[in-house]
């Protein structure tokens, strides 16, 4: 047996995920263990046999088969798909990625089809936990939908209080003002009667308050509160993104699983960042020589042969001239021709020429050295050595590391549970590419949402409680870290809701342990919280139009109409905020004094 084969086997043997792989005569070739497990058929009875043989006499098994059959027949093609197997003792689904087997040709391209391979995975637990995610998501909108439509009872109920408390003061004006005129009118008839005596004793007071029940004003502590739901998450959360474009040759985490500072997380194939690292390095030790030369462009073997040629040229640009001087003296004596020394004449003429034409390939060749080249030339080794440095560094990162402890998160945009979205061996990253996130959960945070109405009433710091149903027995404290100032809102139906983040402080091991990311918490936001507010009943307050008054007894027994200036109103009390002292005797009901 070949060794290659003999690892082949080993690592189908230890797969979780199920294996079976049949010929194009619809013939079982592979049946891994953990298919026989979830299939609950022995490996032994199904190798060998056709699909037919083995499922079509099995009851629950008709999707997983025919999915196969499909692919076998070329119906479907490769597919990856959710089917159900109802076995003995279950129901259960499967994810099933169906492929082509092809023989690989020499040249390391697909050839022809073997047959079709099939892998698939038990994902009935996760399928069980995502819709009892979704059910509980729905509950708990239900419930905040609830908590809305009773907040805004409450509200529609505080204001028609403060209407009909507005009627009732006013109703209570008119009758004092009527008893008030009916006491004026008897008194001026009995005045003026002439059955009354001489000296009559003045009128009674209009109303008697001696005995009147008042309340002694204490300070006393006034809290205002929201509450709302909310979700438990990271307090700070760590992008970590793929170094470089390339394929992914190992990964090693989980989703939510915990990892520490410096963990290898993941590493990616290599072969082409080094390929260009190789050619990174050729080309600045290209750059280098070139600039080496460059600054000695004076002793450069193409200078050297440039003087050479023009020392050679002038040489013979003085022979020449030296001959036809020697022919004008000789054509003076008549001893040679006017065509010879036409012949000198014109060969002196042409190696002139010739010089003239090396002299100016001699500055042409300088300039190749100047300042101007060389600064160029240090450009490009800057150019070549930062590009060496990157690979360098894309190199030294392409094991991607924990950058800090912390919990395993899903990028932004993957949903669900298992393994959705998780990276796998071969697949390719783009740099920059959001790999996953890391939530430091040394801190923890309360993700939630306000509706309009509250939203004006949060501010940052104000502090928070939170409670939840998966940790009964355990308050967390925090403070409001940030208010959204953009509204979300999903469709036109819906209130417009704004994102709140309140950060939990001073948690303790124990209670670390207890907390879970994603956990649904209940959270009570302290709008307002007064130790030493100024409360009196209701009914104490008399409203006429915008102001309110308040009736309280002086030291001596006198009654005082105070105008008052109101905050906060609960169900019974309405808070003073100015016109009123702690000590104060108030009337618990509001009378007009006559």
């Amino acid at each position: 047996m070949r060794p290659d084969s003999q690892v082949h086997r080993n690592i189908l043997a230890h797969m979780t995920d199920g294996v079976v792989s049949v010929d194009g005569e619809g013939r079982i070739m592979t049946f891994n263990p953990a298919a026989a497990r979830l299939l609950g058929i022995a490996a032994d009875a199904a190798l060998g046999r056709t699909l037919a043989e083995i499922f079509l006499s099995k009851d629950g098994f008709d999707e997983f088969s025919q999915a196969i059959f499909d692919t076998v027949q070329g119906v479907d093609g490769e597919a990856k798909r959710i089917v159900e197997v109802r076995t003995s003792d279950a129901v259960r689904l499967f994810t099933l990625t169906t492929s082509y087997l092809r023989e690989l040709a020499a040249d390391g391209e697909g050839g022809a089809d073997l047959g079709v391979i099939a892998v698939f995975a038990d994902v009935t637990q996760i399928r069980a936990l995502q819709d009892s995610e979704r059910r509980l998501a729905k509950r708990l909108e239900e419930q905040h939908a609830e908590l809305q439509g009773a907040y805004r009872d409450l509200e529609e109920s505080n204001q028609t209080l403060a209407a009909a408390l507005k009627k009732v003061q006013l109703a209570r004006v008119a009758a004092t003002v009527f008893v008030i005129g009916l006491f004026v009118v008897i008194g001026a008839f009995l005045w003026n009667s002439p059955l009354a005596p001489a000296a009559a004793a003045p009128p009674a007071p209009s109303v008697d308050l001696a005995d009147a029940d008042t309340i002694t004003i204490v300070p006393e502590r006034l809290v205002s509160t929201i509450s709302v739901f909310g979700s438990l998450a990271p307090r700070e959360e760590v992008l970590v993104t793929s170094p470089a474009t390339g394929k992914v040759a190992e990964a090693h985490f989980q989703y939510g699983e915990h990892v520490v500072a410096g963990q290898q997380l993941l590493r990616l194939d290599t072969t082409e960042i080094e390929r260009e690292h190789r050619d990174a390095l050729a080309a600045q030790i290209k750059a280098a020589r070139n600039l080496a030369e460059l600054e000695d462009w004076e002793n450069n073997a193409e200078m050297a042969r440039i003087r050479r040629d023009l020392s050679k040229a002038r040489l013979a640009l003085d022979n020449q001239k030296n001959n036809l001087e020697q022919t004008d003296f000789l054509l003076g004596q008549g001893i040679v021709s006017a065509a010879e020394h036409e012949a000198a004449e014109r060969q002196y003429q042409s190696q002139l020429l010739d010089y003239s034409m090396l002299e100016r390939d001699m500055q042409t060749v300088l300039a190749k050295g100047d300042a101007e080249a060389q600064e160029v030339a240090r450009l490009e080794l800057e150019s070549a050595r930062v590009r060496v440095q990157y690979l360098e560094g894309t190199l030294a990162r392409a094991t991607v590391v924990a950058p800090l402890a912390g919990v395993l998160l899903k990028p932004a945009g993957i949903d669900g549970s298992g393994d959705e979205g998780l990276l796998i061996k071969g697949q390719v990253v783009s740099q920059g590419q959001h790999l996953f996130t890391i939530g430091d959960v040394d801190g923890l945070s309360v993700n939630g949402w306000v509706d309009e109405v509250d939203v004006d009433k949060i501010s940052l710091s104000q502090r928070v409680l939170v409670r939840g149903d998966a940790f009964p027995g355990l308050e967390l404290g925090g403070a409001i870290a940030h208010v959204s100032r953009q509204a979300r809102q999903e469709s036109a139906r819906e209130a417009p809701t704004f994102a709140f983040v309140a950060v939990l402080e001073g948690l303790a091991a124990g209670e670390r342990a207890r907390l879970r990311l994603g956990m649904s918490v209940a959270v009570e936001i302290v709008v307002s919280d007064k130790p030493d507010a100024l409360l009196v009943p209701i009914s104490a307050v008399q409203v006429v139009g915008d102001e309110a008054w308040l009736h309280v007894r002086e030291s001596n027994g006198d009654i005082e109409r105070r105008r008052v200036e109101t905050g906060t109103t609960t169900l019974s009390e309405v808070e003073i905020l100015s016109g009123l002292s702690a000590g104060d005797d108030v009337l618990l009901t509001a009378v007009a004094v006559g």
